[in-house]
């Protein structure tokens, strides 16, 4: 998944590339995102990192929480995000994929996905009992 700039100053950190596979999930499963982010300056910094699920910038529906780490100036990591997809009231619907950094409580970058998530619910039914008269 490629993602764009929404907002943010791209020379604090930089994302490489964020790997979800296929995008199609079963509502209220499990998965996860493999983000590659780089600190292009000299100094170790902390981070927090969130990637959500949305209609627009700040409106989650689902969320891996804020996972924090330190990256040394000019190294890349990978860092993971998993995410429980939301539990839909409606057969199926799509979200856009946001990921959002911050230091020190600022932010620094939002980064909006190119590929929306695709939730869906797989029709069941049980039956219970049947009765004769």
């Amino acid at each position: 998944m490629d993602l764009n700039i929404a907002r943010g100053d791209d020379s604090q950190v930089k994302i490489k590339t964020v790997e979800m596979g296929d995008p199609n999930f079963e509502s209220e499963t499990s998965h996860t995102a493999h983000a590659l982010v780089v600190n292009p300056k000299s100094v170790t910094y902390d981070y927090q990192a969130e990637l959500y699920l949305g209609k627009t910038i700040g409106h989650k529906v689902a969320s891996s929480g804020v996972k924090a780490f330190s990256l040394p100036g000019g190294q890349s990591l990978s860092v993971d995000f998993s995410v429980n997809m939301p539990a839909l009231t409606v057969p199926d619907d799509t979200f856009h994929v946001y990921l959002e950094i911050r230091h020190a409580g600022a932010v620094l970058i939002t980064f909006i996905g190119t590929e929306d998530v695709a939730v869906f619910v797989t029709p069941a039914i049980d039956v219970e009992t049947i009765t004769w008269d």
